[in-house]
């Protein structure tokens, strides 16, 4: 079976959203030219995602600037085409889900390796219908249930896996059930066709004021996503080619060094704080304050990958994809980045761009 369907098989949807920044250069000596800014081309996996809200707020914090970068975003999804740029230099990283370097691994024998880890949770909440909650006392009840999680290739089932898995149970003890819109989802949990659901804010929020569900886990924060899967979720990261690392160090450590900022600013500052900065792209539910709230647990690190979780992730996805037992998860990320850009002092707030 292939695994391609996680990384969204429709075709990459190139569109550059007018976020380029120009450099913040040193002031130069008297008669010496500014130095030209590098310019860089970052792909997006869900540029309008709070999963993916450290890479914009880089942009507005002006922390690309100040490492000498003029960086473009573009939409796409994360697929091979996408990662031979990637190799070739065109596109310079990836931000989308940590498990597409497994994937380029033993699919396309490409070395991705991902270069900060931006979030740690994989943003949603489990809801028990309400009809059982007063019966479900922890996860060994989970054995039978069904569970709306999606597809067999998403997140959400993902995390589906990793919860049976920490309750000593394995996937072919519960019954995965496909998603639909938020009314027929209500409707199942209500009339008993489903027992819990895998959602992220807000439809998580409109299960619970409808009266249809009750919280059962929650994969927002770390220590949340600890109880229920027994470790943290590496989700969101961005991710380079090997070959582009080597070839372009300084490039590949001003990324990371911006990144790492901006991972300390979402940690140091309070969400309306973060939302005032949050730009016009993202727009709508991702905006609301209480989807802010949830979404921003989910960056509660430094930037490094922790390594047991990373295991931890390719022994839940090899289990059901046994094609990928093999994996060199050392080759699928590097903290090397990190711990330097962690080593130096934070860099100043430049002018957010509009």
């Amino acid at each position: 079976m292939n695994y391609f369907a996680l990384r969204r098989r429709a075709l990459p949807v190139f569109t550059s959203l007018g976020l380029a920044v120009s450099a913040l250069s040193p002031i130069p000596a008297l008669g010496a030219a500014a130095p030209a800014p590098t310019p860089v081309v970052i792909a997006v996996d869900g540029l309008k995602l709070v999963r993916n809200l450290p890479i914009l707020l880089a942009d507005r914090l002006g922390y690309f600037k100040a490492q000498g970068l003029a960086v473009t975003f573009k939409e796409t999804a994360a697929e091979p085409a996408i990662d031979a740029q990637l190799v070739d230099g065109r596109i310079a990283a990836m931000a989308a889900y940590y498990h597409h370097t497994i994937v380029a691994q033993m699919e396309e024998g490409r070395a991705m390796e991902a270069v900060v880890t931006l979030a740690v949770t994989p943003g949603y909440q489990v809801l028990v219908s309400s009809r059982l909650k007063d019966r479900i006392s922890g996860l060994s009840n989970l054995k039978g249930r069904r569970i709306i999680s999606g597809g067999e290739h998403s997140a959400k089932t993902t995390s589906a896996n990793w919860l049976i898995l920490h309750a000593g149970l394995t996937p072919a003890d519960y019954v995965r059930l496909s998603t639909g819109d938020k009314t027929k989802i209500a409707k199942a949990l209500k009339d008993g066709t489903a027992d819990f659901v895998i959602a992220p804010e807000p439809e998580a929020s409109s299960y619970l004021a409808q009266g249809v569900a009750a919280p059962f886990a929650d994969l927002y924060s770390p220590a949340g996503t600890r109880r229920a899967l027994g470790s943290v979720f590496p989700s969101s990261v961005l991710y380079m080619s090997q070959r582009y690392v080597a070839a372009h160090p300084a490039v590949a450590q001003a990324l990371v060094n911006a990144l790492v900022d901006t991972l300390r600013y979402l940690n140091r500052h309070a969400v309306a704080e973060i939302r005032a900065l949050v730009p016009d792209v993202v727009a709508g539910e991702a905006k609301e304050p209480h989807v802010l709230e949830a979404g921003v647990q989910m960056f509660a690190t430094d930037g490094r990958m922790p390594p047991e979780a990373a295991v931890r992730e390719a022994e839940v996805i090899s289990l059901q994809f046994p094609q990928y037992r093999g994996v060199n998860v050392d080759e699928t990320y590097t903290n090397a980045l990190v711990e330097r850009a962690l080593q130096r002092a934070p860099a100043r707030r430049g002018a957010a761009t509009p």
